[in-house]
């Protein structure tokens, strides 16, 4: 789920910091890059060492729990950079929905349908990887309770805004899926259609 940041903008956050951060912001910037390409359970630690240009010890000095603990972190920072956030000129629950697809579709085509979420990724690792699967939980639930504030700022009744805050994320993160898989945005454009029709309706209740 893109809802702050862009795919891209994360990317240069990543290359920026590349330059002057420590072995463990790199590791950490690296697994979220290689997690939203190939996965958890494609991701190795040879990979992620060779993509962040740290030493071997490096993960297990500042990652004792090992992969594991590297990709709960990396999915901790993508939600935190990603969490939906206001912005100070009001919009209405409409156009934060317009906003939302926007962003997660503009990022999908700029990558080539190349890069997925990170969320998504670790919320599908699997029971062996039952921390990385509860963080993407926990990930989950923080964009439910941002986006649905930004709901009701905007105009939508607060008893309706935290389940559709969570169709909308449901939503767009199946879209993206879709759309990867397809490599077509069409799956984005059904469900702004859908969501924006059904945003509307709340506000005019």
């Amino acid at each position: 789920m893109l809802l702050r940041s862009t795919v891209q903008e994360i990317g240069r956050f990543g290359e920026v910091t590349f330059v002057t951060a420590g072995p463990r912001e790199r590791l950490v910037i690296g697994a979220i890059e290689l997690v939203r390409r190939n996965g958890v359970a494609g991701t190795g630690l040879a990979e992620l060492l060779t993509h962040s240009g740290t030493a071997r010890g490096s993960i297990y000095q500042h990652f004792p729990g090992g992969k594991d603990e590297l990709v709960e972190a990396s999915v901790r920072l993508a939600g935190d950079v990603m969490t939906f956030r206001a912005d100070a000129q009001p919009r209405t629950p409409d156009e934060i929905v317009a906003l939302v697809v926007a962003s997660s579709r503009s990022a999908l085509v700029e990558s080539d349908f190349g890069l997925g979420c990170p969320v998504v990724a670790a919320a599908t690792a699997g029971p062996e990887h039952a921390a990385v699967v509860a963080a993407a939980g926990e990930v989950f639930a923080a964009w439910t309770a941002a986006l649905a504030d930004a709901l009701v700022s905007s105009g939508m009744p607060r008893g309706a805004a935290p389940s559709f805050a969570g169709l909308v994320i449901s939503a767009v993160e199946g879209a993206l899926v879709q759309a990867r898989a397809r490599r077509s945005t069409q799956p984005f454009d059904d469900v702004e259609a859908q969501l924006v029709t059904l945003a509307r309706a709340h506000v005019t209740m």
